[in-house]
C-alpha cells in the first residue's frame, strides 16, 4: 500500500544526486553479495551493545518530528508508539525512538542496532522512526526514517549523513564531503564503494562511513573482506583521520541534540481546520533505497 509512495519519493530524491554522478568506477572485485550489507555480520560481532534500559511513552503522545515523518510517509500517528532509550554511556538525556505497529523492526531491534554504534556517533542523531514498507531509509534534521527491514549498515550509513554535517571542523567544509580534504582524497582513489556511492559525494561519504567503521573496529580491517581496498583507501583513511575516535566505541557523549517536543498523536479540531506546516528539525527528508544487497542470515 505504501511501497509505491516510498519508491516515488526515493526516485524524486535521487534526481539531483544523479545529475552529479561521480566519475570513478565501482571497485573491482565488488564487495560480496554486491553491496555493503556484506559488512554487517562482522560489524554485529565486533561492536558491543551499549548497556541500556527503555521506557514506553503514554499512548497519546509522540515527539513532533516522529508525528511529522509518519504523516509524511502516509501513516497514521495513532499507529505509532514512542519509547525512551537510556544508554549508560549518555546520561544527559534519553533518545526517543518511534515505531509503527507493523514495522518489521522490533523495539529491541531498534534499541540494539543503534546501541552498537559508538556513542560519539550516536550523539548526532535526534530520533529514529521505524515504519513498514519497501526497504529504504532517509534522514531529515538528524532524524532517521527506517522503512522495512533495515540492518546495521543502514543505521551507520544514515548516521554518516549527520556526521558529514556536524562532526568535523567547519573550516574543512560543511558538509565535510564538499570540502577540499574529502574531494582531494576522492581524486587520489581509483574507485568508489558501489553504484550508490557514485550518485554524489554525500552518498560516497556515507558509504565510506560504513567502510571506515568496519575498518577501525573489525579485526583485519576492510582488507579482510575487500582484497582491493587500496582502490578506495584515500577516502576511508581521510575520513578516519579527520573524524578520530568518534567511530570507535568508548567514552561518553559530549553533547546531545535536543529531542523534539511532545505533541498529541491525534489532531485537535482546530488543527484539522487550520493546516500548519511543522518543520522537521532542519533540511528536507531524503528517502533512499537501501543499496546494501540482501540481508544476510546471522547468528548473534
Amino acid at each position: 500500500m505504501h511501497s509505491s509512495v516510498i519508491t516515488s519519493l526515493a526516485a524524486a530524491a535521487l534526481l539531483p544526486a544523479a545529475a552529479a554522478t561521480l566519475d570513478k568506477p565501482v571497485i573491482k572485485p565488488p564487495f560480496p553479495n554486491g553491496g555493503l550489507g556484506s559488512l554487517g555480520p562482522d560489524l554485529m560481532s565486533s561492536l558491543p551493545i551499549a548497556a541500556h534500559t527503555t521506557t514506553d511513552w503514554d499512548a497519546d503522545h509522540l515527539p513532533r518530528d516522529c508525528k511529522t515523518l509518519a504523516q509524511g510517509a502516509g501513516f497514521s500517528p495513532l499507529d505509532v508508539s514512542a519509547f525512551d532509550i537510556h544508554y549508560d554511556d549518555c546520561k544527559a538525556q534519553p533518545w526517543v525512538f518511534c515505531r509503527h505497529k507493523d514495522s518489521p523492526l522490533s523495539k529491541t531491534d531498534m534499541t540494539e542496532l543503534f546501541g552498537r554504534l559508538p556513542v560519539r556517533m550516536r550523539q548526532f542523531i535526534r530520533h529514529i522512526i521505524a515504519l513498514p514498507g519497501q526497504r529504504s531509509a532517509g534522514s531529515a534534521g538528524d532524524n532517521i526514517q527506517m522503512n522495512g527491514d533495515c540492518e546495521i549498515t543502514v543505521f551507520i550509513h544514515e548516521t554518516g549523513h549527520s556526521l558529514d554535517s556536524h562532526a568535523f571542523d567547519p573550516k574543512l567544509g560543511v558538509p565535510f564531503s564538499n570540502g577540499k580534504a574529502w574531494t582531494d582524497a576522492y581524486h587520489k582513489d581509483t574507485a568508489v564503494t558501489d553504484d550508490y556511492g557514485r550518485t554524489s559525494q554525500q552518498e560516497n561519504f556515507a558509504q565510506e562511513t560504513v567502510v571506515s567503521v568496519y575498518d577501525k573496529n573489525v579485526e583485519g580491517g576492510i582488507g579482510k573482506i575487500q582484497p582491493n581496498a587500496q582502490a578506495i583507501r584515500n577516502a576511508y583513511t581521510t575520513l578516519e583521520t579527520y573524524i578520530g575516535n568518534i567511530i570507535i566505541p568508548g567514552g561518553e557523549c559530549t553533547h546531545r541534540l535536543e529531542n523534539s517536543p511532545s505533541v498529541p498523536k491525534a489532531d485537535s479540531a482546530r488543527t484539522r481546520l487550520v493546516a500548519r506546516a511543522e518543520p522537521v528539525g532542519e533540511g528536507l527528508t531524503r528517502i533512499e533505497p537501501v543499496p546494501f544487497g540482501p540481508i544476510l542470515s546471522v547468528r548473534y
